[in-house]
Formats: C-alpha cells, sequence, structure tokens
C-alpha cells in the first residue's frame, strides 16, 4: 500500500464557513502558522513529509536539490527551512503546487527566490495569477507575484524525473477545486493526494473554484485505487 501524504491543517475545522461575517479563517490560519511547530516524519526511499505549514510538505532530496511537493503558508519560512536544512543542505530546486489554495502555495514567492522552478496544473496558474474570491471562507485573494507562479504547467498529466525518481503528476478533474493533483513516487509508492483526501473532517469542497462532491468522490475512488 502506497504511503498516503494527506492535507494537514494548522487550525483543525479550517474550512469552517465564515459567511457571517466573522473573521476569515484564512487570516486565523495564516497567524497560526507564524509559531506553528514544523513536524518531520521520515516516509520510505529517504522522503519526508513536513506538518505544521498548511497542506503537508512532501520532501525528496538528492543530488539535483531538494523536490517539494507543495509549499507551506509563507510565514512558517523560518520554521521550515530549518525543518529543510536537517534533512540536507542540498537547494529547493523545484516545487510542485497541488492545487492553488493559499495553505499549499503560499510558500510559492520565496521558494522560487531560492532557485525552485514550480510546476503545477495550468488552472493553479489561473486562480494564482488573477484576483480569486472564495465565498466559504469570506476571502479574495488577490492576485500571486510574478514569482509565485507555476513557470510549467500541463493539463492532464506530467512525468518529472528527479534525483533517480519517476515521479507522475496527474490531474483529478474537479473535485476539492478544479485544480487538483496527485504526486506519485513510483518507486516508493508514496502517493501525495492533497486535499482529496481529509482525515477525520468531512472534505472541504470549494465550489468557488470548481470544487463538486462527485469530483471528490472520483478522486477518492482513484486513490483508493492506486493504493491497494
Amino acid at each position: 500500500m502506497g504511503g498516503m501524504a494527506a492535507a494537514g491543517m494548522v487550525l483543525k475545522g479550517f474550512p469552517a464557513i465564515a459567511q457571517g461575517g466573522g473573521t476569515s479563517p484564512v487570516i486565523i490560519i495564516r497567524k497560526a502558522a507564524a509559531t506553528a511547530k514544523i513536524t518531520t516524519t521520515p516516509l520510505r526511499g529517504g522522503i519526508s513529509m513536513l506538518d505544521g505549514s498548511g497542506g503537508n510538505v512532501v520532501v525528496l532530496p538528492g543530488k539535483e536539490g531538494k523536490l517539494l511537493v507543495d509549499a507551506g503558508i509563507d510565514v512558517s519560512k523560518p520554521q521550515l527551512s530549518v525543518a529543510l536544512e536537517a534533512i540536507g543542505r542540498e537547494p529547493v530546486s523545484r516545487l510542485v503546487n497541488t492545487h492553488w489554495h493559499f495553505d499549499h502555495t503560499d510558500g510559492n514567492e520565496w521558494l522560487h527566490k531560492s532557485g525552485a522552478a514550480i510546476t503545477a496544473h495550468v488552472n493553479t496558474r489561473r486562480h494564482l495569477a488573477r484576483s480569486t474570491r472564495v465565498e466559504d471562507w469570506n476571502f479574495t485573494f488577490p492576485a500571486a507575484p510574478a514569482g509565485a507562479l507555476p513557470g510549467t504547467t500541463f493539463e492532464s498529466g506530467k512525468t518529472i524525473h528527479h534525483n533517480g525518481r519517476t515521479i507522475v503528476l496527474q490531474y483529478y478533474g474537479p473535485a476539492h477545486t478544479d485544480s487538483d493533483i496527485s504526486v506519485h513516487f513510483q518507486e516508493d509508492d508514496v502517493l501525495h493526494v492533497a486535499d482529496t483526501w481529509w482525515n477525520g473532517f468531512y472534505p472541504f469542497i470549494d465550489y468557488s473554484t470548481g470544487g463538486n462532491i462527485d469530483g471528490m468522490i472520483r478522486a477518492a475512488e482513484r486513490n483508493l485505487k492506486v493504493t491497494t
């Protein structure tokens, strides 16, 4: 069975609706992330998972530089930097975003400035490149700076070769959002499914940016097929 790295939230109940005019959970999460502890969990083949800054970050170290799956939240940079240095002294040379949400892409700009080339689904770049509102979070995200935008995009799937690994990126179709992908480290059988799987919570479906329940069901079925 493949190792599964799912979305880890800084604050339990993150998808709570803020439509009543209260403080947006985005503001609460970003504040919590500034002091959040980062926990490192070894997976397989030298791959590690960093938990604590928004969505779980997966790290593949090696001679070609570290490959990261997801970027965490920007204000967690000091803690993430320490955790990454503890894994290995190689710089981060590649970053894959599993979808556009801020808890997976907020760190894009600083990682890109550090030398990471960013890859994501075409819809991830589309949402990041313009002002995007999520009604359930009562929050409108401004367009991301140019350095935070993925430089390489794809529509249905893409295969990356990095540090001797074959890494398959595959689009789910609209599910949690309209930009979700899975990341499968084939040799190690580690699968990052991002927010298509929630541990102990009913999944949040972002209808504001194309998510739908039928797609979430199909994504769950595909994850089970890959990992069993």
